[in-house]
């Protein structure tokens, strides 16, 4: 293995899953605390403009389908509108779950809004910690820890295939 393969592979790979852990654990965290605040946020009344399920497709050939709830509100006499349901809401290949979402949230719905006070652009229909809001900060946790024991294991594992191809050519 060249130097410039035993330096990627054993300092720059695994600080990529560092750092991208670390980024999604992060905004992960940050959801979670939103989701637990957001209960007492305060609530007004709203309507649901638009409601459908959205197949988004990717570059491998599969595709996500999401719930897609847009609605308005008003607060201090000025109109806002949010498409937020709970914090972790998610996409998946199967369309039931967004189907569920949407079907609660049919287009006309009045329904009860919470906002961020001092924001009311950050809001959302669904309050509290969901299952889903755990996601994130599981995800981002689960690649950090791997990041970091591929920055202690690797590099051990590259010097002791060193010494083993070494001491192979020596007994040559």
């Amino acid at each position: 293995m060249s130097p410039g393969m035993r330096f990627f592979f054993s300092r720059i790979f695994p600080l990529i899953f560092v750092v991208v852990g670390a980024s999604v654990a992060f905004f992960g965290v940050r959801g979670l605390i939103r989701a637990k605040a957001s209960v007492d946020w305060p609530a007004t009344q709203g309507r649901v403009v638009a409601s459908s399920v959205e197949y988004q497709d990717s570059d491998e050939g599969s595709g996500t389908y999401h719930a897609e709830v847009m609605y308005d509100f008003s607060v201090n006499d000025t109109t806002f509108s949010g498409n937020r349901v709970a914090y972790g809401d998610y996409g998946s290949s199967n369309p039931s779950h967004a189907r569920r979402i949407v079907n609660r949230y049919p287009k006309g719905k009045s329904v009860t809004v919470y906002y961020l006070p001092g924001n009311p652009e950050e809001c959302l229909l669904e309050p509290g910690l969901k299952g889903q809001s755990w996601f994130l900060p599981g995800f981002g946790l689960l690649f950090f820890t791997v990041g970091s024991l591929m920055a202690v294991s690797l590099p051990r594992a590259i010097r002791k295939q060193e010494i083993t191809e070494q001491e192979a050519e020596g007994a040559r």
